[in-house]
């Protein structure tokens, strides 16, 4: 029951041909898994794609055997060995792969106030970086220039930094140029000049945390 994790090496594979590897069913219904599987599911922060297999709305998820399962809305009818066409939906995709890769930049663009990203949610209209401090110096929320840092992330948007992404054994990790790597299982885009509309809605500090609310949205 090999699968291989198509959505992992390359964001911008919205469809593909493959064959069933499993198949069962579980409290969420009856599901199938496919061999080259290019759904994301919920997890990491982000949230799962949206996509069909032959033009039939699946909803995706982790099965308890590792495998992502697609949960067919309606009766999928297919035989052994037969060829399925999946698609994702390329507008979801890619606004997701956009809040989480911001999500990251936005990490980053903290550093030098003395904060560390240690837990993202990648939704859209409630993404959002908790951060801890880096050390006693670091800048309080209320002094912290979230209009300058804006400003700072929308110039360094514009000029682009490469996104990569690896693994390393069994860890994949994820570096924005010029930054540090980060051990993350997202999609992400092939560069942050891909990011627009990047946004800081709001700043709280609560139990020694930092809670940053942001937006973000693909540029075409």
């Amino acid at each position: 029951m090999t699968q291989q994790p198509r959505y992992l090496e390359d964001t911008y594979c919205f469809s593909i041909e493959s064959e069933v590897v499993a198949r069962g069913s579980d409290e969420h219904g009856e599901w199938i898994a496919l061999k080259d599987n290019i759904f994301y599911p919920q997890g990491g922060g982000q949230p799962a794609d949206i996509g069909w297999v032959n033009d039939i709305a699946v909803k995706v998820r982790r099965h308890a055997s590792g495998l992502v399962a697609l949960y067919p809305e309606q009766a999928l009818e297919f035989v052994k060995n037969e060829i399925l066409r999946a698609k994702v939906s390329p507008a979801e995709r890619l606004r997701n792969s956009a809040l989480h890769t911001a999500g990251h930049f936005l990490n980053f663009a903290l550093y030098p106030y003395g904060w560390k990203g240690i837990a993202g949610h990648h939704f859209p209209g409630e993404s959002r970086v908790e951060f801890s401090p880096i050390g006693p110096d670091a800048l309080a929320v209320d002094a912290l220039p979230l209009r300058e840092i804006e400003e700072e992330m929308a110039a360094r948007l514009r000029e682009g930094a490469e996104v990569k992404a690896w693994r390393e054994g069994e860890t994949r990790i994820t570096l924005i140029e010029n930054t540090e790597p980060i051990l993350c299982g997202g999609t992400h885009l092939a560069n942050i000049n891909q990011i627009a509309d990047l946004t800081i809605k709001s700043a709280k500090f609560k139990k020694g945390t930092l809670r940053i609310s942001y937006d973000a949205m693909y540029r075409d």
